[in-house]
């Protein structure tokens, strides 16, 4: 969020001639030496977040909140606005409360909005050497790009904005207040390398907590892009064996089994289920430092959930992960599919999807009676719409997942658990 608002607030000015040659610059892929920000567009934008901090009177006590709590007194009426989607909207109307989806207002009047990349792609420069490998590479795009993968990815009440001309996705009507920003291609894309997340996240948290100013705020930010990396950083966490994250319909993904195994044994649960968007890449045989550690999970702002449950109400609750619910994270493929240790899983393919055929423990059916403590991994966002039940009360959501996990692995003699067979898609 201190990403975003930052941007946001000066969607126009960074989307100007100087922004978008300043950003050119910045993400150049031959681009070998680190760049910071331009000194034209950049202070400004510092300037309208410190203003907006004055304005709204956003205090230290704000960053002890979670995104629960933000909801919490949205819902109660206690707070005016929040930075959210049109899902959100959907939640919120659904709920019988009067909520409508506004841009980013610019001060030059006009009004933008903040969009987020829904594929992100890297190609290696070699599939120019290998035809066959290329063609390959230009079907995956070409499929994921189609109208049909458009159309799965996104769940009832979210908005998917196509760049593709032969593809007609229709606005929901939670949008239509801004159809008109739409329509002028007022949409900015956010910036969302690393460094701008972790970067942002500090410098704008010092502005909320009156230690920087906005001057002091942009030359912080600067210098941070501009550091270089330790050329040595201690080594955390030393991986003796590695594990590739390629799904297996019989067994899963065993990069992803070796995370949540790791992390039901941190939280100390029976039972951990991670939504299929909670884990990065290859578990790799070497030595990692706490930055290599922590680019493990996901930076979607995961956290963690738990609940004492029954049998039954275990089984459901698996049942809303794999099959999807309205709001939550909805699979649209066996790689997305949730990541669960301390039970396995066999799952039916459908034409709409996938459909829970049965759980088990240590080979044996659960029981309705039996009893579980379960630890729940998802982003706030989705799990704010998990279905209410009145027998199933989550608790946590304070702490995120990755500072969880690079809390274990930095003490230096943190041990990966041994991946396990938890699924089987028929």
């Amino acid at each position: 969020t201190c990403m975003e608002t930052l941007q946001g607030l000066s969607a126009s000015e960074l989307s100007s001639v100087d922004g978008r040659k300043w950003r050119t610059t910045y993400s150049a892929p031959d681009n070998t030496k680190r760049e910071g920000l331009d000194s034209t567009v950049w202070p400004k934008a510092f300037e309208r977040m410190e203003q907006f901090i004055q304005d709204t009177g956003l205090s230290q006590d704000d960053l002890d909140m979670n995104y629960d709590d933000i909801v919490e007194m949205y819902q109660s009426g206690k707070l005016a606005m929040y930075f959210g989607t049109s899902a959100g909207v959907k939640m919120f109307q659904d709920q019988g409360i009067n909520t409508t989806f506004l841009p980013f207002f610019q001060e030059n009047g006009e009004k933008w909005l903040m969009t987020t990349p829904y594929f992100q792609v890297a190609l290696n420069r070699d599939l120019t050497q290998d035809e066959t490998r290329r063609k390959k590479a230009m079907k995956v795009l070409s499929t994921m790009l189609s109208e049909d993968a458009q159309e799965r990815i996104i769940s009832d009440g979210q908005d998917l904005l196509s760049y593709s001309q032969d593809v007609d996705m229709q606005l929901t009507e939670y949008l239509k207040d801004v159809k008109s920003v739409i329509e002028e291609n007022h949409m900015y894309i956010r910036i969302a390398s690393n460094d701008f997340f972790s970067v942002s996240k500090d410098v704008v948290s010092k502005m909320i907590s009156g230690e920087y100013d906005a001057e002091q705020a942009y030359q912080s930010f600067n210098s941070q892009l501009l550091e270089e990396e330790a050329i040595s950083e201690n080594i955390v966490l030393d991986s003796q064996k590695s594990y590739s994250n390629r799904f297996h319909s019989s067994g899963g993904n065993a990069a992803y089994s070796v995370m949540a195994n790791t992390l039901r044994g941190i939280y100390g649960s029976d039972v951990l289920i991670a939504t299929g968007n909670s884990f990065t890449g290859n578990v790799l045989k070497a030595g990692y430092t706490e930055k290599m550690a922590g680019d493990m999970i996901m930076p979607n702002s995961l956290s963690a959930y738990s609940s004492k449950m029954s049998g039954a109400e275990l089984k459901e609750t698996v049942k809303n992960f794999v099959e999807g619910y309205e709001g939550g994270f909805i699979p649209f493929n066996c790689g997305s599919l949730p990541v669960v240790s301390g039970i396995s899983v066999e799952i039916k393919e459908t034409d709409d999807g996938y459909t829970l055929s049965k759980v088990t423990k240590d080979g044996k059916q659960i029981q309705d009676d039996d009893t579980f403590t379960v630890t729940c991994l998802a982003t706030p966002q989705h799990m704010e719409a998990y279905p209410t039940d009145e027998n199933i009360v989550f608790d946590g959501g304070d702490t995120s997942v990755k500072d969880t996990w690079t809390g274990y692995i930095s003490n230096g003699d943190a041990v990966l658990a041994e991946p396990e067979d938890y699924i089987n898609v028929r």
